[in-house]
């Protein structure tokens, strides 16, 4: 099979359920927009035979304005028993996949901690990672092998939180009790492992790093740990698959495949950003998701036709974009995807050459995208908003496009540096205003033309052709039809002494140029930007 279709069919681009509620998609309530979340700790029992989860989650958190209620998501699915403040029960309210804890007074600009005990069914994921769900299933020995896939809706699905994207907490300790002898693998560093009643035992996990609700998991499974220590810029990294494979060979080669593209990464953008806790893979009954240090992996270990293994290195590269640097609203998804699908390309022109990147973009990138939409959605939007692959796709060749513009070395830099400068919003969350303000700063370059055309309009700029034959001569005038827009464009045609190549700076206004009759104009040879032709006579 070609290696765009097996991408264009495994990729895990959106096509986001509405089976239940709406990913927390509008714009925060004045309670949850004054309520800041610093830690969660999640103490859940699971049930895969009877498909229940119970337990309590103490979420400390901080409020920054006097309001009615303390507003926590959580699934409708769940019955909420009992809910305190600082250890004094509260009146609550359950209602539209929200519980409403009664404000009693608390003091503003101090920690307090709120827990709420729960228990009930969750949503069963029929499509994961795309369907938000648990997803129940058994590995070929018959064991249980439970996963999570809530990126679409939110940790709220599973747990209470505040499942907006603009409030990371500081760290999460995550607990959760499971039959003998079944793992669970989750974010951070283990801690313990503590017996329980019975045939249960506890899984103690915790992570000292900032980290978005969507990203807090746990995959349950009779896993065996295969280690490695990497080494990522010198740096020892505690490397760990949670694998149901028998073939260590294979488990051995794959940890390696990544510390090869952890080190691509780190090159590029920085130190991996978890160094002190783990790099973790653990298998899952699903595809693949990019859950903070421990990175959910259902590829079997295949390989792309250029040797490399896509979901393996796709999801890494989340940890750098997506999981270390965050968007602030869904509405910048393009930062994610875009950014970490265009390093993909960085990593084949690295690996192999320029051409061979080129072609995998057009290859893969332009033919899979649709320009129904601009890939920034609106303020407050939901990340299911996004029902096409442009986030991904057209973001990574717009960001091409850019290189052409601004060049490789800038973008490179600009890139690493958007990772680390201080940002409007705290734990590394931003806008892409904030991308723009830094590209235009390194660059010296104004170009609100390209952002604008580019990121907020659905259609791709229009290039204008107009062609007249006189005697031996043609005569073609070129332009620009969108306003504003100014893109420069290569050239090639073939003259009395050879190949020609030229650069124009085109406009609104046509641009003329002669070439002989018997040459063909070939507009923009190497792809570097998107665009429509429209040809008149």
């Amino acid at each position: 099979m070609k290696f765009f279709l097996y991408i264009f069919q495994l990729v895990f681009f959106f096509s986001f359920d509405n089976s239940f509620a709406s990913y927390i998609d509008s714009k925060l309530s004045q309670d949850q927009e004054s309520l800041d979340i610093v830690f969660y700790n999640i103490d859940l029992k699971v049930d895969p035979k009877k498909k229940i989860i119970s337990g309590n989650t103490i979420i400390t958190f901080v409020l920054y304005q006097k309001v009615k209620n303390i507003e926590i998501d959580l699934l409708k699915n769940y019955t909420v028993s009992g809910t305190s403040i600082n250890g004094t029960s509260l009146a609550f309210e359950q209602k539209n996949d929200k519980v409403y804890i009664l404000n009693t007074g608390l003091k503003l600009f101090k920690e307090h901690s709120l827990e709420i005990k729960y228990v009930g069914k969750p949503p069963v994921s029929k499509s994961p990672p795309w369907e938000a769900g648990i997803i129940w299933d058994e590995d070929s020995n018959g064991n249980h092998w439970v996963g999570i896939a809530c990126q679409s809706k939110g940790g709220h699905i599973w747990f209470p939180s505040k499942s907006n994207p603009n409030d990371k907490a500081e760290g999460a300790e995550i607990k959760i009790t499971v039959p003998k002898p079944l793992k669970v693998v989750s974010n951070g560093l283990l801690k313990s492992i503590e017996p329980s009643s019975g045939y249960w035992h506890t899984w103690v996990w915790e992570t000292n790093y900032p980290i978005s609700s969507y990203n807090i998991n746990f995959t349950i499974g009779d896993f065996k740990e295969v280690k490695r220590t990497g080494y990522i810029l010198d740096k020892p990294l505690k490397m760990i698959f949670y694998t149901l494979s028998n073939d260590t060979n294979k488990d051995i080669e794959l940890l390696k495949s990544a510390e090869e593209y952890l080190s691509f990464y780190a090159g590029l953008f920085g130190q991996y950003p978890w160094i002190q806790e783990k790099f973790g893979i653990v298998q899952t009954p699903y595809w693949g998701m990019e859950h903070q240090t421990a990175i959910a992996y259902g590829n079997n270990h295949k390989k792309t036709n250029l040797g490399y293994d896509f979901l393996l290195f796709h999801e890494i590269g989340h940890e750098w974009w997506g999981n270390f640097l965050s968007v602030y609203d869904w509405a910048d998804f393009w930062i994610h995807e875009g950014i970490n699908t265009y390093a993909e390309a960085l990593y084949i022109e690295n690996k192999y050459n320029l051409e061979t990147s080129i072609n995998f973009i057009k290859t893969n990138f332009e033919s899979n995208i649709q320009n129904k939409k601009p890939i920034i959605a609106q303020p407050n939007s939901g990340i299911d908003v996004f029902t096409d692959n442009d986030v991904y796709y057209k973001g990574a060749y717009l960001l091409h496009t850019l290189r052409y513009i601004i060049g490789k070395e800038i973008l490179i830099e600009s890139l690493k540096e958007f990772l680390y400068i201080p940002k409007e919003h705290s734990n590394n969350q931003t806008t892409t205003s904030e991308f723009v303000t830094l590209i235009e700063m390194n660059s010296k370059k104004e170009l609100s033309w390209f952002f604008d055309q580019y990121w907020n309009n659905a259609k791709l700029p229009i290039l204008n052709i107009k062609e007249n034959i006189i005697k031996n001569k043609k005569f073609i005038d070129i332009w620009w039809e969108d306003d504003g827009f100014k893109m420069p464009i290569v050239i090639n045609y073939n003259s009395f002494d050879g190949l020609r190549e030229k650069e124009l700076e085109l406009s609104n206004n046509p641009k003329k140029i002669v070439i002989p009759k018997s040459s063909e104009l070939i507009i923009d040879p190497e792809s570097w930007v998107l665009f429509e032709k429209k040809a008149y006579k």
